[in-house]
């Protein structure tokens, strides 16, 4: 009897072993951020965008900071497009939306146009570590006069929105709110920046 229940014993747990585990599948969240911008005055310049650096932690992972300072990302959640290729994108859309430059687009495929953008994008987390959490998106954007050292423009813009509930649905809409106001601003700035060529003495 004692032999029998241990043979049982030994087939349920090999059952349990041969039972396929349920595989959670990687969820892929979009960021789309409605770019909503004014007219401004139009210069026949053309301005070329560099894809913008981004700093090492941002990639496909949904990154967040904990109450520690720790950098951690959620599990089987990804962004379903690079950080990096999001921002250049909507701030790409943003500017051209202005109307404030004859032509935009990409450097590498512009002959030699007569302004560059490049951006670092330093910050694209969630913050859990305030209370309620909120999306950190910061960026580092320079425009200059193609092949010129100094800068026409440079400023560090920072963008925080607020997270309605834990879920990866909620984040990626707060994201999608951050870019989209942080692209508004690199235009509006863009916008205003004094591009008249300095007269020589």
């Amino acid at each position: 009897m004692i032999r029998k229940a241990g043979i049982l014993a030994c087939v349920l747990l090999c059952a349990g072993c041969l039972t396929p585990k349920r595989i959670v599948p990687t969820q892929y969240y979009t960021i789309d951020p409605v770019i909503d911008v004014g007219g401004a005055e139009a210069t026949a310049l053309t301005l070329g965008v560099r894809p913008f650096a981004v700093a090492r932690p941002y990639d496909a992972g949904m990154a967040y900071l904990d109450s520690r300072h720790r950098l951690a990302y959620r599990v089987k959640e990804e962004w379903a497009e690079l950080p990096r290729d999001v921002v250049t994108r909507a701030v790409m859309d943003a500017i051209t939306a202005t109307g404030r430059f004859a032509d935009v687009g990409k450097a590498a495929e512009m002959s030699l146009p007569d302004l560059m953008l490049t951006g670092e994008v330093r910050k694209f987390h969630e913050n859990r570590s305030v209370h309620p959490p909120v999306v950190e998106l910061e960026a580092r954007l320079e425009l200059r006069r193609t092949r010129a050292k100094d800068p026409i423009w440079a400023e560090t813009l920072r963008v925080e929105a607020p997270i309605a509930d834990d879920s990866g649905d909620a984040l990626a809409a707060a994201m999608s709110e951050a870019v989209a106001a942080l692209a508004r601003q690199s235009a509006e700035n863009l916008a205003r920046a004094d591009l008249r060529v300095p007269e020589t003495p």
